[in-house]
């Protein structure tokens, strides 16, 4: 049943003569791997077929103008991060790309053909996010190929959600892959949190961040929190379809995440002192030693401005 009815939303889909301009093609730059269009992908709109939000997302290996044939014999699309509640399925394959219990990789060429199209779903309203790489590639003359090191990312707006975009900028001394970080915005009223939306930022994406809340358009405090860092906070913003947020988060610490520099974050940094222990790396450059020790110290006692 549930294969009828991807096939179902598929030939739907297939029956509007939606355009495919925006498949993900990966092909081979210098010795590695990469999506070479389209760069950076654009904003993909969802449309909304048999009461789910959906979109059609083209995989295929990239073909040279000049001779006609495609850079790779092999690629492996690996997910890297999806939104919770977004599914990406294939008919005859059935779920293939979802938050929990999926296979989360798919490889090209599948049954001798390297063009294979996705239908992505969700239910609600919302900005869902995508993140892939290519991996274990062969280009066309054998060549193994270097993997993608980054994600790259394509957004997906279901519905007419309010949405937030913008950069991300971690602390200064901050060494590590701004990736690696979550990013979480609230929106508030009145002192309670009526919505919530988290992705790790990408710079390599159109925007490092955007975030949509299937809320009314009104007036909100909104709070930023990213990763080891303390929260951040804009009173009485009016947010009406799209608003532009660039976040610069200046305080260093909170490894916890409780939105305070205290003694939890300390022993954290003093237990794993000399390891490679990500999680007490408030630096981020691969160990834990006297450099995350003093910001610690020098940050000791702040409080995130969103700290209710």
């Amino acid at each position: 049943m549930r294969h009828a009815i991807v096939a179902l939303v598929a030939a739907t889909v297939l029956s509007f003569g939606w355009a495919h301009d925006d498949d993900l093609l990966f092909g081979r730059d210098g010795n590695r791997v990469e999506v070479l269009q389209p760069q950076p992908h654009p904003i993909r709109q969802m449309s909304s077929v048999l009461g789910r939000f959906i979109l059609d997302v083209g995989l295929d290996f990239y073909f040279d103008y000049d001779t006609g044939q495609p850079h790779l014999q092999f690629c492996r699309v690996q997910q890297v991060w999806i939104t919770p509640g977004l599914v990406g399925s294939k008919s005859g394959f059935g779920n293939r790309f979802c938050a929990s219990g999926c296979a989360n990789f798919f490889d090209l060429p599948t049954n001798g053909t390297p063009h294979h199209h996705f239908i992505f779903a969700a239910s609600a309203p919302g900005v869902y996010v995508w993140d892939v790489r290519g991996v274990s590639a062969i280009a066309r003359d054998g060549t193994a190929l270097q993997d993608m090191p980054y994600a790259y990312r394509v957004y997906m707006v279901a519905g007419n959600p309010l949405r937030l975009f913008g950069s991300v900028a971690p602390a200064t001394g901050y060494q590590g892959d701004l990736y690696g970080l979550m990013l979480t915005v609230q929106l508030r009223q009145g002192g309670t949190t009526v919505a919530e939306a988290s992705l790790p930022p990408n710079p390599t994406a159109i925007y490092p961040y955007m975030v949509g809340f299937n809320q009314p358009a009104g007036t909100y405090t909104v709070v930023a929190k990213l990763g080891k860092h303390l929260s951040r906070r804009v009173d009485n913003l009016s947010l009406s379809g799209s608003h532009a947020r660039n976040w610069s988060f200046t305080t260093l610490g909170d490894l916890n995440n409780d939105d305070v520099i205290d003694d939890a974050d300390l022993l954290m940094v003093l237990f794993a002192f000399g390891s490679g222990n990500s999680d007490a790396d408030v630096n981020g450059d691969g160990i834990v030693d006297d450099a995350d020790l003093l910001i610690i110290l020098f940050n000791f006692g702040a409080v995130g401005e969103g700290a209710q």
